[in-house]
């Protein structure tokens, strides 16, 4: 959880529901059941951290909603976190999301 705290400043951690279009309708607008989770400034020089799907993300077909909500990592965290850790820091990662942002994960990608 320290090297959590660490990789991830959660002083300078933002979050915003990314906009979408939708094909169909036209329409633009917030995707809320999707959040980017980023450091630093969204419209500046911003560093992607991960992103986190909620269930009504998924198509009620998708086999992805029996593994919902779920959090997807960028590769260059998530090859840092394995290096260190193989895969025994995704469920101190469930934890520390659900800590500091009250979100539940029920698969890390």
């Amino acid at each position: 959880m320290n090297y959590l705290d660490e990789l991830f400043d959660i002083d300078d951690l933002h979050w915003t529901h990314p906009y979408d279009y939708d094909d169909e309708t036209g329409e633009e607008g917030e995707d809320e059941n999707r959040i980017e989770f980023y450091i630093g400034d969204y419209e500046g020089t911003d560093e992607g951290c991960f992103r986190y799907y909620f269930c009504d993300y998924f198509l009620s077909y998708s086999s992805a909603r029996d593994l919902c909500p779920i959090i997807s990592l960028e590769s260059q965290y998530t090859d840092t976190l394995n290096s260190y850790f193989g895969n025994m820091w995704q469920e101190p990662f469930k934890k520390w999301i659900k800590l500091n942002f009250d979100l539940t994960v029920k698969t890390v990608e």
